[in-house]
């Protein structure tokens, strides 16, 4: 999984026509809005600083989704470095958490059949309609959109659940013109299509996974399941390493329902992590603690990195990787070495002694013992053989209570 994690964060755009003096950074939101849309939204963000972009398109064709993921994204482009164009395709639809991202955008084009708006919350709720007109209010306030009547059209999206096409958007002014395809686009931006080069970015594999691990109804599900893994842990004799996996869950289902921040998150995983290694470490044979602590560490830093929507992530992986690589396979090597020395048979002071040899420092004789030096030390022993004189050189032949048994070499 981080395999698969850090190479999709490696290559997560495709780029088009490279030779060329302007760059357009094409962002597609096919899906709903999620904590995996701020992740694309984010890598746009990031791509545009990398790549010197002139502009962030942003393509909609989504029914919305959930409001705290979609002020993320405004919040996000607010700080974003290049102009922010909103694209509504024709056929396509920016509607719910959608059409409010769009209005955060500098300008909007349309397609004719296109569909904005139906922004009404779902359950309705007082105070989050009132919220969610304050913000229409607060974006339009950044632009030219001054008309008080149409403005109160806009808030219809939210009290009515009122809709509006492509061609009412151009009428009303909140849309600048059509854009029936992806050219047509760039000649309303005045870039010649033949000279731009394209960066576009599509919803991926980890962008789905985040997604669903940050789902509410899923968050719901990882907290029970982790509190009752936390119990298991507490009931079981010894421990099992259920505690760890019931600590994740927790941590990851109190950020989705935003109880707590991604740097306390990451932190999560690095003290839970860090606890797999040390009992790997005083328990070693297991070696899954060990694994799992490592690939929690590697967690907390690709989640640190995501959040960053000014870095692109992408260019530290490698490095990142090459530093977790070394350290992570010298620490497997300490655990697989240590499991090798406890699954060793650990001989009895018998089998260590039996058939060593050793020298006689006082007579030894079959009914009366002796001194014998052997193996650094010395030992009582009788003789089996009869009597054997100081300085002669001797095998032990048999151990019992702490004497030895032995007989000329």
């Amino acid at each position: 999984m981080i395999i698969l994690c850090i190479t999709v964060l490696t290559v997560p755009m495709r780029t088009l026509n490279s030779s060329s003096n302007e760059t357009v950074v094409i962002v597609y939101i096919d899906e709903r809005i999620d904590e995996g849309a701020v992740l694309l939204i984010r890598r746009g963000i990031s791509a545009c600083i990398g790549q010197k972009a002139t502009y962030l398109i942003l393509a909609f064709n989504t029914y919305g989704g959930y409001l705290y993921s979609m002020d993320k994204i405004i919040e996000s482009l607010a700080r974003s470095p290049c102009k922010r164009i909103a694209w509504v395709p024709p056929s396509s639809k920016a509607v719910s958490a959608g059409a409010l991202i769009a209005l955060s955008c500098d300008e909007m084009y349309v397609g004719k059949d296109s569909i904005f708006g139906v922004c009404q919350p779902r359950p309705y709720d007082e105070k989050i309609v009132n919220y969610v007109k304050t913000r229409i209010r607060a974006l339009l306030a950044k632009t030219d959109f001054k008309n008080e009547t149409k403005a109160k059209l806009l808030e219809e999206m939210v009290t009515k659940n009122r809709g509006f096409t492509g061609v009412e958007l151009v009428k009303l002014g909140l849309a600048k013109g059509f854009a029936e395809s992806l050219h047509e686009l760039f000649r309303r931006l005045d870039l010649a299509p033949e000279e731009v080069t394209i960066v576009e970015l599509r919803r991926d594999l980890l962008c789905e996974v985040i997604g669903l691990v940050f789902d509410p109804g899923i968050a719901i599900i990882m907290l029970v399941l982790g509190i009752l893994l936390i119990l298991l842990e507490v009931k079981v004799t010894g421990f099992q390493g259920w505690g760890i996996i019931g600590g994740m869950l927790v941590a990851l289902s109190l950020y989705s329902f935003g109880i707590i921040g991604v740097n306390v998150l990451a932190l999560t995983f690095i003290v839970l992590g860090l606890t797999a290694i040390i009992i790997e470490l005083k328990k070693p044979g297991i070696q899954v603690f060990g694994a799992g602590g490592i690939v929690l560490l590697i967690l907390a830093i690709i989640i640190t990195y995501m959040q960053q929507p000014f870095i692109e992530a992408w260019r530290y992986v490698l490095p990142s990787s090459i530093f977790i690589g070394v350290v992570s396979g010298f620490l497997l090597l300490i655990m697989i070495k240590a499991g090798q020395a406890i699954r060793l048979k650990r001989l009895t002071i018998r089998e260590k002694l039996l058939g060593k040899t050793g020298i006689v420092k006082t007579t030894v004789s079959v009914e009366n013992p002796g001194v014998v030096f052997v193996e650094g030390e010395d030992w009582s022993a009788f003789s089996i053989e009869g009597e054997i004189k100081p300085g002669e050189r001797v095998v032990v032949v048999e151990y019992k209570d702490g004497i030895l048994f032995v007989k000329e070499a």
